[in-house]
């Protein structure tokens, strides 16, 4: 006895039906059985800290401690290549397999029947190219050609389950063979590289065939309909599983970059209070003649310490050299320090080791020289780095 399921009437209510029962599964159950790999190359990311502190996850967002670059990470299917007999990597050169617990290793020459996706690092040059580009995937996600090709096949697909809803003939299959191919085509899924896509091209040129024996079978066109509008209603969750994934990384990178400016802002604020910059600063840096006392030094080298302390935290670029700069130029640089910071800064890294530290020249009574110093090697570039950096408007529903 044929299902109910299966049978013609009410073939469309029922697919949507099993449509929202897959759209939630696949929402509060990723797939995860897709066997992962990655390059022996990328596996070094894994040794840069996370950027959210105290997430162990492997796969996270990543920064360079050393350059201050953003590692994002992103997955890409890895075509198989199948010869009737295997289903095979055709180049596993360098490429090893990220297993889950319990798993077991693969034969990148023999693998089981599951997809096979790899595992890349974006190298990103700053924080803000990294807020860019997440932004940009959702974007493409949620509103570009991707929701549009959607869009159009669930279209095409309702139209298909009405041409078979009733009496088919050969030469009305024929016909509808011929609107698929023409979809298919003029939609750009008989080209895709996507596996879901390329499946769902398969689902619906089958459906517009005759059967196994050749016969003109309603049902099993219906059926093979009702595979295809699942596999569709899996491609139109992709936005939701990608926008929820990279708001996540999106979250963290702006929390990062509000951080990291605020440490900025109170950094420029303290010095322009202290030596007056911008306003009127403490005296001794307004006279010519400063009378001072040991206590008035004391507590100013103290404050430039506790800026190149915070300032010290500064991890990601386009703010870690400005940062790096501002700090060493106040309080100097530690011998075993300098060749890490001389990749950070780049030239003139040591010239700026070279030069007495601020809270030497105060504690010396050069204070003129030290306003001076604080002024162009502290205060402008930080200044500098913030002003070319506003504030990006990112809106995260």
């Amino acid at each position: 006895m044929v299902p109910r399921a299966e049978r013609g009437v009410g073939i469309i209510p029922q697919g949507e039906k099993w449509a929202e029962v897959r759209r939630e599964k696949i929402l509060s159950h990723p797939p995860s059985e897709a066997i992962r790999v990655t390059s022996e190359e990328t596996l070094q990311v894994f040794s840069f800290p996370s950027l959210a502190e105290g997430d162990e996850g492997k796969y996270t967002v990543r920064f360079s401690p050393f350059t201050g670059k953003i590692y994002v990470p992103i997955w890409h299917h890895l075509p198989v290549v199948e010869d009737g007999e295997k289903r095979f990597l055709e180049n596993p050169s360098g490429l090893v397999q990220l297993r889950r617990l319990k798993e077991h290793r693969v034969d990148f020459g023999n693998l089981p029947p599951r997809e096979v996706v790899q595992l890349y690092y974006l190298r990103l040059p700053s924080i803000e190219a990294a807020i860019r580009q997440q932004v940009h995937i959702m974007d493409k996600y949620q509103e570009g050609k991707e929701v549009q090709q959607i869009e159009s096949l669930m279209n095409f697909l309702n139209f298909q389950f009405q041409a078979t809803s009733g009496q088919i003939t050969r030469d009305s299959l024929a016909a509808l063979a011929e609107q698929t191919a023409t979809f298919l085509v003029n939609s750009g899924f008989l080209t895709a590289v996507d596996p879901t896509k390329r499946r769902i091209a398969e689902l619906l040129a089958e459906a517009s065939q005759p059967d196994r024996l050749g016969r003109v079978n309603p049902l099993v066109a219906r059926i093979r309909l009702r595979a295809a509008y699942l596999e569709a209603v899996r491609r139109e969750m992709m936005p939701v599983l990608v926008s929820e994934k990279f708001i996540s990384f999106l979250r963290i990178l702006l929390m990062e970059r509000e951080i990291t400016r605020g440490i900025i802002e109170e950094a420029v604020g303290t010095l322009d209070t202290m030596v007056g910059i911008t306003k009127r600063g403490a005296a001794v840096f307004e006279e010519e003649r400063p009378r001072y006392s040991g206590g008035d030094i004391g507590g100013m080298e103290e404050v430039l310490r506790k800026v190149a302390v915070s300032l010290a935290r500064v991890r990601v670029l386009p703010y870690l050299p400005a940062a790096r700069k501002a700090a060493i130029n106040l309080v100097s640089c530690r011998e075993e320090k300098k060749e890490p910071n001389r990749e950070i800064i780049g030239d003139g890294a040591d010239e700026l080791f070279s030069l007495y530290p601020v809270v030497e020249l105060i504690g010396l009574g050069y204070f003129q020289k030290a306003k001076e110093r604080i002024q162009e090697l502290s205060y402008n570039p930080l200044i500098q780095v913030l002003e070319e950096n506003k504030e990006i408007g990112v809106e995260i529903a």
